[in-house]
C-alpha cells in the first residue's frame, strides 16, 4: 500500500535553546539537557499539556475549527458559495480540488497537529510523579485520570473530523520514538480501524470526565459526559451510513445527553447566537473565544457584511439561493433571519457571481451573508463569537433519525425536544405517515436548523444523496436565479477529499516539533506543541522553547 505520511512525530530528546537566528537555533550549545524521564514532573507540566490539547480546537491551528469546517461542509454543499477571492475556498466551492488545496492541506495538518499534542499528554501525564495528581477532580476520579479522559475525547473528535472527511487515514498513537515505523504511518485498511480507535478513546473517556463542572463556561467549554455521549451518537450516525448504521446505538447516546439535566433546549432561537445567552443550555460543548485577546476568534470579520466589520472588500461563504429559498418554502423566517443577514452592497464592491452587469454598470444588489457569527464584543478583527462543535438540537434530530428507523414516525415525532425544535420557531409540529417521509423531513430540519454550523455535506452523505443533491445543482439555486448552466457531476471519488500533496511519500523530515512553555499572569503554566520548519519566522518569536525533535 502506498504511504501516506502523518504530519506527527514526537519527542524524543528535549533540549533547551536559545533562539537569536535561524542558524543558532539549531547549532547553539543547550542551556541545560533534559530527557523523557524529567521533562514533565508536575501537575502544572500536567495542565500546560492539558491546555495544548485545547488549543488545538481553540487557538486557530490553521483555521479548522474556526471557519474550514464550513467551507468544507457548507461550501462544498448548497448552502453557500465562494463570494469572496481566495483561489482554495473558491475552488472548494467549484469543485475543483486537488492535493495542493490549502483548504485540504491546512485541515488535515490541523487536526493532526492537534493529535500529536493528544497523544503527547496521554504518554506524559501518567508518567508523572506528583500527589496533587492523584487527588479526587470528582466522585471516584482523580485529576489525573480526568486529564486523560479530557485528551482520549479530542483525540477522538479529531479523528471523527479527519475518518469523515478523507475515510482511511493513518492512526497514529504512539510518540517517543523516530523509529520510521512510527513516523512514517500508513494509511488505514478500513475506516472501520479508525473507527476503532474513536470508539475505544470516547469508551476511556467516558468514566473520566463529569456531568459539568464549577461554572457554565468550563461546563460547555470542556470535554464532558454530554459532549462524549455527543460524540458517540455522531459515531454511530455517520459509521456504517446510508445503510448498515447502528441505530440502536444512535439511541442509546443520543437519550444519554437528552436525558442529562444538564442540557435542555433553549427557548428562543436567536439566543443561541446572540452574545447576552453565551454557553446556553443548549450548548454541549463551544470553543470558547475571548474578544480583544490572543483568545479571539476573528472569523466573523471574514464573513460579515461591512457595515459590522468596517472592512470593505468582498466576503466569504455567502448563503446560496438554494438555502434562502429552502427557509422561504417552509415559511421559516426565524431561524432565516437568524442565519443570514442581507446589506446593499452598491458602490462598495460587487461579488463576482451574484451582481449582474448591465448597460455597462454593476446593478444595485442586496447580498446575503452568514449571520451566526455576529462579531461579539469586536475589537478591530478580535471577536468573541463561540464555534458550537456540539449542541443539543443537533442531537435531538439525530435521536428522531434512529426512533425513526427503529420504531417508525409515530414514535420519533412523538418526542417534545423533536418537536419543540420546530414550535420554538412559531411553525407546525412534524407530521409523517411513513419512515421515507419523515426521514425526508428531518434532512430538511437538519439544513435549516443547522445551516453554517460545518453539517450539511456529511448529512447528504450519511444519507447516501450527496452525488445525487450535488450532481443536479445548478448555478441558479447557488447564486443569483439568473444563470442556466450546470455546475458539474458530483463524482463518486469526490466524496472524500484528496490527500495533502505534502503528506504523499516522505516523512516529515524538514520539520521541527517544539515545546512552548510560558506563564500566565497569574503565574500558571500554559503550553502548547507545534511543527515549525527551522527557516520559519515563527520560530524566532517564540520567548521559551525545548527543542523535542529536529530532523536535519
Amino acid at each position: 500500500m502506498k504511504q501516506i505520511y502523518s504530519i506527527f512525530i514526537s519527542a524524543a530528546l528535549l533540549l533547551n535553546v536559545g533562539l537569536t537566528s535561524c542558524d543558532s537555533f539549531l547549532t547553539e550549545t543547550p542551556q541545560g539537557e533534559l530527557t523523557e524521564a524529567n521533562a514533565f514532573t508536575s501537575i502544572k507540566d500536567a495542565e500546560a499539556l492539558i491546555i495544548s490539547c485545547y488549543d488545538g480546537i481553540q487557538k486557530g491551528h490553521e483555521e479548522y475549527y474556526m471557519w474550514y469546517y464550513m467551507i468544507l461542509a457548507d461550501c462544498f454543499a448548497d448552502n453557500a458559495y465562494s463570494g469572496g477571492d481566495d483561489v482554495d475556498i473558491n475552488n472548494v466551492f467549484l469543485r475543483d480540488l486537488t492535493p495542493r488545496n490549502a483548504v485540504v492541506m491546512k485541515s488535515w495538518k490541523s487536526l493532526y497537529g492537534s493529535i500529536m499534542r493528544c497523544n503527547v499528554a496521554l504518554k506524559y501525564i501518567p508518567q508523572i510523579n506528583d500527589p496533587l495528581l492523584d487527588a479526587e477532580a470528582f466522585t471516584g476520579v482523580s485529576k489525573r485520570e480526568e486529564m486523560l479522559g479530557e485528551a482520549s475525547f479530542l483525540r477522538a473528535l479529531h479523528y471523527f473530523n479527519l475518518v469523515k472527511t478523507w475515510g482511511c487515514v493513518p492512526v497514529v498513537t504512539t510518540t517517543g520514538s523516530t523509529a520510521p515505523a512510527d513516523v512514517q504511518v500508513p494509511r488505514a485498511d478500513s475506516e472501520e480501524e479508525v473507527y476503532a480507535r474513536i470508539i475505544e478513546d470516547l469508551e476511556f473517556a467516558l468514566t473520566r470526565l463529569p456531568d459539568k463542572r464549577a461554572t457554565e463556561a468550563e461546563t460547555r467549554g470542556f470535554a464532558s459526559k454530554g459532549a462524549v455521549n455527543a460524540l458517540f451518537a455522531k459515531v454511530y450516525a455517520t459509521k456504517g451510513a446510508p445503510g448498515n448504521v447502528e441505530w440502536d446505538k444512535v439511541k442509546t447516546y443520543s437519550e444519554a445527553v437528552m436525558n442529562s439535566p444538564v442540557y435542555r433546549l433553549v427557548d428562543t432561537y436567536d439566543h443561541l447566537f446572540d452574545d447576552e445567552h453565551r454557553n446556553n443550555s443548549e450548548t454541549i460543548l463551544a470553543v470558547q473565544y475571548i474578544a480583544n485577546s490572543t483568545e479571539n476568534n476573528y472569523v466573523p470579520v471574514l464573513l460579515l457584511p461591512p457595515s459590522m466589520t468596517e472592512q470593505n472588500w468582498r466576503k466569504y461563504l455567502t448563503p446560496s439561493q438554494s438555502l434562502l429559498k429552502a427557509f422561504d418554502d417552509e415559511g421559516d423566517q426565524v431561524r432565516k433571519n437568524s442565519t443570514v443577514i442581507f446589506e446593499d452592497i452598491n458602490n462598495i464592491w460587487f461579488d463576482q457571481y451574484y451582481a449582474q452587469l448591465k448597460n455597462g454598470q454593476w446593478e444595485t444588489r442586496t447580498l446575503p451573508f452568514p449571520y451566526k457569527c455576529r462579531a461579539k464584543n469586536r475589537v478591530g478583527w478580535d471577536c468573541g463569537d463561540l464555534i458550537y462543535i456540539f449542541r443539543l438540537a443537533d442531537i435531538v434530530l439525530l435521536h428522531a433519525e434512529a426512533v425513526n428507523a427503529l420504531s417508525g414516525p409515530a414514535t420519533a415525532i412523538a418526542e417534545p425536544n423533536l418537536q419543540k425544535i420546530r414550535t420554538r420557531i412559531g411553525l407546525q409540529e412534524l407530521n409523517a405517515s411513513s419512515r421515507e417521509e419523515l426521514t425526508r423531513l428531518l434532512l430538511k430540519e437538519r439544513r435549516l436548523e443547522l445551516a453554517y454550523e460545518g453539517e450539511r455535506f456529511f448529512d447528504l452523505k450519511r444519507y447516501g444523496i450527496a452525488q445525487s443533491t450535488l450532481s443536479s445543482l445548478t448555478w441558479s439555486e447557488i447564486v443569483d436565479g439568473e444563470q442556466t448552466t450546470v455546475t458539474g457531476k458530483f463524482p463518486a471519488h469526490m466524496l472524500l477529499m484528496p490527500i495533502p500533496q505534502e503528506e504523499r511519500g516522505r516523512p516529515p523530515s524538514s520539520k521541527v516539533l517544539l515545546l512552548i512553555r510560558d506563564k500566565t499572569a497569574d503565574g500558571r503554566w500554559r503550553g502548547g506543541f507545534d511543527w515549525h520548519y527551522p527557516r520559519a519566522a515563527a520560530v524566532r518569536s517564540v520567548r521559551l522553547i525545548r527543542q523535542l525533535v529536529c530532523f536535519p
